[in-house]
């Protein structure tokens, strides 16, 4: 049922492959997953003994040799793979194979590799792989084989995320943008992933926030992406979006404590060196800083992370594509794929700017309502971002630049709110109960002192935002 849902609801005929890794102790678990038998997959015929060597060509890049190279001395060899591959064909899927490739490796070490291949129709493949993900433990290959070995044994950096916008232009059809921006964006955040795993937490001395803001930040333009190009995407884009949603319920608490940590909580340490009472507050959120990034570490590492690794990889299949747009597909929503990118981008713009406009001054917004204001002025920014290329430079820069002021001084009120909410969830003892109010009281005090400012710069920024006229009408 899984695997043919999209199908049926939004079809599309452009052809697609999907390569993951299975753990060699989940080997014999695969025929025996619901999600192999729901696609009904059959043959499991093995193919003649594969051979493969790895190796760097002239302009470093790390590829599968072909066959005949290494007796005419192309590239340099640095490691391979040996193995078979078995072959399946689905009853209930048409046009979907299975490809397993299972070997053994030399490059910086030795190891075994199970590779999974899916191929055939877009959306049928994505379907196909959530499924098999539902009961295996199942990791996306962040880059071919070779370059990941490369990387193993010689250091050789991993290929950057693409530019989600090269290449595009105003006339650039709807959904071969939506395609390239939305496989960029999640290309991002699984590089930001990478580097959040590696990053040390707060008990190093060596920790840096910065993998958790980065992280933060891509996974934000990519739910922006994702809420703008929906309308071209098959239905299991849902589920991605709730996965998301839930990492970034992980991620907040992690950067609510980096930035009280970083900025309230060092600079009360500064301000009262001599004073007992901050002894009373830091340990409790030195202790909270900790607890988040263990949540964090074990909502990754859990099912909900496994989860969204795999949703990720199948996020480009999940778009229309070239084909589709010259069949006369359509997404969900009807006539999407008739417009250009351009006819869409100032559409967009236009209703999220909307909503800047009607606010006259900031004098009359409480809290929660200059918080709305900050997320409108943010999404309408990453919008900027995405449709960049539609519009003349120079002016889309400029209003980048101003709706980035605007935010900025909108984020320093709200960091003073969270640091209201911090302080007052830290919960005393009986024997630093009047000490640590106190150390309350002071962390208030400075996380106030700064709003005023705030204010009249949040202002002054919103006025030049509201004084440039609409380019993209």
């Amino acid at each position: 049922m899984i695997a043919g849902e999209p199908a049926r609801r939004l079809e599309t005929t452009t052809a697609a492959r999907l390569d993951l890794l299975l753990p060699p102790e989940a080997v014999p678990r695969l025929r025996r997953a619901p999600g192999f038998w729901a696609l009904g997959l059959h043959g499991g015929r093995i193919s003649a003994r594969l051979v493969e060597f790895w190796g760097l060509n002239a302009a470093g890049e790390a590829m599968a040799l072909r066959p005949g190279a290494l007796s005419c001395g192309e590239g340099v060899v640095f490691g391979g793979m040996i193995g078979r591959r078995r072959r399946y064909v689905s009853r209930n899927v048409p046009g979907i194979t299975l490809e397993i490739t299972a070997g053994a490796f030399v490059a910086g070490g030795r190891g075994r590799v199970f590779r999974l291949t899916l191929a055939g129709p877009a959306f049928a493949v994505a379907a196909a792989a959530r499924a098999l993900a539902e009961d295996l433990p199942l990791a996306p290959l962040p880059a071919p084989l070779p370059a990941l070995a490369a990387h193993r044994a010689l250091g050789v950096a991993l290929p950057p995320p693409p530019d989600p916008i090269a290449g595009l232009d105003a006339a650039t059809p709807l959904a071969l943008a939506a395609r390239q921006i939305l496989a960029a964006r999640g290309a991002s955040l699984r590089a930001q992933l990478a580097a959040l795993a590696r990053a040390p937490g707060p008990a190093s001395a060596a920790h840096d926030p910065e993998p958790v803001h980065q992280t933060r930040v891509a996974l934000r333009r990519l739910r922006a992406a994702i809420a703008v190009f929906a309308p071209l995407c098959a239905p299991l884009l849902a589920e991605l979006r709730q996965s998301l949603r839930d990492f970034s319920h992980s991620l907040a608490p992690a950067r609510d404590w980096d930035v009280f940590m970083a900025g309230i909580g060092r600079d009360l340490a500064l301000a009262f060196p001599d004073d007992p009472a901050p002894s009373q507050l830091l340990p409790r959120a030195i202790r909270r800083w900790h607890e988040a990034y263990a949540a964090l570490g074990a909502w990754r590492a859990g099912e909900g992370g496994r989860r969204l690794d795999v949703l990720l990889a199948i996020l480009p299949l999940l778009v229309l594509g070239a084909e589709d747009v010259a069949a006369g597909r359509d997404g969900p929503e009807s006539g999407a794929t008739a417009l250009s990118f351009g006819e869409f981008a100032r559409e967009r713009l236009e209703r999220r700017a909307r909503k800047l406009r009607r606010v006259t001054t900031l004098a009359e917004l409480g809290p929660d309502q200059r918080h709305r204001l900050r997320l409108d002025a943010k999404r309408l920014r990453y919008l900027g971002e995405i449709f960049a290329p539609c519009f003349p430079p120079r002016r889309m820069a400029r209003f980048l630049r101003r709706l980035a002021a605007l935010q900025e001084w909108l984020g320093t009120i709200n960091d003073a709110t969270t640091t209201t909410r911090l302080v007052r969830g830290l919960t005393p003892d009986h024997a630093g109960a009047d000490d640590l109010a106190v150390a309350q009281g002071m962390a208030l005090g400075l996380a106030a002192a700064g709003v005023p400012r705030a204010l009249r710069k949040a202002e002054r920024a919103r006025e030049r935002l509201q004084a440039l006229k609409p380019f993209w009408q």
